[in-house]
This record gives C-alpha cells, structure tokens and sequence, in this order.
C-alpha cells in the first residue's frame, strides 16, 4: 500500500456572467454563466492511502466526514464502479465558503478525478463521470476540465471557450460575508426582473472582432449576474466593495456566483495592487492574478 501522499490542487473559480434562465419542476434553476478557473486561489487536497474508509481532516473546519462534498463523491464513486479505496485526506482549505467560489465543488471534482485516474479503478467515460460529478453539485461538472466554458442547465452542459483577457490584473476580493444560496435563488424568484437589467449592469471587457482583415481571438466578455440585483441590497458590505472597485478604477466588477465575493479587472497591474493593499488595510483580503 503507497503511504506516500498525493498532493493535489483545487481552485477556485469565477462567474463572468451568470443568467438565472428559470426554475424547473425539480426544484433546480436553469443557468447559463460563464466559468473562469481562478488558479491564483485553491485549495490543496494531500491524500494518503490507507487500510479501508475514507477520512478527513482540515485544521480550519471542524466538519463530519460524511457531510464533505469530497467524502461525498468518494462515496457515489464507489456506489458507481465497486471501487471503494480506503483514504485519508488532509484538507488545507485557502478557498472561502460561501464565497461563491465553488471550493467545495472544485475538492469534489479533484477526488473523482483521483478516483477515475487511479490505477485499479476500472475509470467511467468522460459522460458517466460528468452525470456523477453534477448528482454532487451543479458547479462539480466543470472543475472536471482545465479552462473557461459555458454552462448550462443546472451546470452541467459544459461547453469549453477561449476567453480573451490578455494583458489584465484580476482583483478577487471576499468580504467576510456569508450569502446562502438557497436565500438567493428563493428572492431572485420573487423578484419581477426588467428588460433593461442587463444593459444597465453590464460591463465590457475585452474588445469585439478587429475590423481589419486578420482574424481576431479576441472574445467580447460581458460581467453579469442576475444574483446582484437581490444580494447587493440585501448585504451592504458586498455592494459598498463593488462600488470601491470601480471608483478606484476597476474596468470592470461583478459579483461570481451568488456572492459574496467580487472579481474585478484593471488594465494596470500596479493601480490593481495599490486597490489589494488599500483593501488589506480594512481587513478585507483579495487575491491578485495576471492573465499572460
């Protein structure tokens, strides 16, 4: 038995546009956002195999095995192929919860890819791992791949982009603010959305097709989420530090998946860590990544 532990990494990710389309007859509400991988922010998973069972540890949460997204999917897993490891898994979390970030989604994710690579798993197809991986959570599915897509559905239906922020410092900030998620969608639904919602709370980021004669890469991206037009005035904290980012010279800020935390993007890299540390200085932390 390998006593030697696998170290692997869980980021985070964030939602450049998040459209809430409906809610369906199982409860579950239809999306389609756009997911970005945010490497600068993850959390690490060091896994060491053991006798049988599968048990976790992390200092900063003091939470039962079985309620963990990781214990989780260790355990559909195994209901799914027979294959049933026996692990342990010491946790350093770095992502928040209830950040809108999808940490435990991303551990999830990083357990069944551990799981479906390791070498006496008899593996399930790309499909089979994916319909697991979305019974576990509708972020799960996506941190299945290694880049920007699409979602759609409850997040399910992945469709891989290239999204072009070149030359860009992004800001995540995260106030210690907590939005549950069951809250939001249940006064998003009771909310009468207006046409104009989306033009009014957009923000371009990247330039449309060159009008010259060479194709261009370049994807328009527009920040949006449906979840800021109920959150923002509900939690006062997460509007004010959108508000900052903006007037401090963010080109652009939006909120990633139902709060609380904020990404934004500056054109220039140094005016991007004088916003970080201006933050520090309130107590409030952010996390810096240039996109090459």
């Amino acid at each position: 038995m390998n006593k030697t532990a696998t170290i692997l990494t869980a980021p985070a990710k964030v939602n450049l546009y998040l459209k809430i389309v409906g809610k369906r007859e199982d409860g579950y509400h239809e999306l389609d956002t756009l997911f970005l991988p945010f490497p600068a922010l993850a959390d690490t998973l060091a896994i060491t195999e053991k006798a049988e069972g599968c048990s976790i540890h992390c200092k900063d949460f003091d939470l039962p095995a079985e309620d963990n997204l990781i214990y989780k999917a260790w355990d559909k897993y195994a209901e799914a192929t027979g294959f049933r490891p026996g692990l342990h898994i010491e946790l350093t979390k770095k992502t928040p919860t209830g950040a809108g970030l999808g940490g435990g989604s991303s551990d999830a994710a990083t357990m069944l890819r551990f799981l479906n690579s390791h070498p006496q798993s008899p593996s399930l197809t790309h499909d089979k791992l994916n319909q697991l991986a979305a019974g576990l959570g509708a972020d799960v599915p996506f941190f299945l791949l290694e880049g920007p897509a699409w979602a759609k559905g409850i997040g399910e239906i992945l469709t891989p982009c290239e999204v072009d922020i070149s030359g860009l410092t992004a800001l995540l900030v995260c106030p210690d603010v907590h939005v549950n998620t069951a809250w939001a969608y249940k006064a998003w639904s009771s909310v009468v959305r207006t046409e104009n919602l989306q033009k009014i709370n957009s923000f371009y980021l990247t330039t449309s097709g060159s009008s010259n004669n060479k194709a261009s890469s370049k994807t328009r991206v527009t920040l949006f989420n449906d979840f800021e037009q109920v959150v923002l005035p509900e939690f006062s904290v997460i509007r004010k530090t959108k508000e900052f980012l903006l007037k401090s010279g963010a080109n652009g800020a939006v909120m990633s998946g139902s709060g609380a935390s904020i990404i934004s993007f500056f054109k220039d890299k140094k005016l991007a860590q004088k916003v970080s540390s201006e933050l520090k200085a309130d107590n409030v932390p952010s996390v810096i990544h240039s996109f090459s």
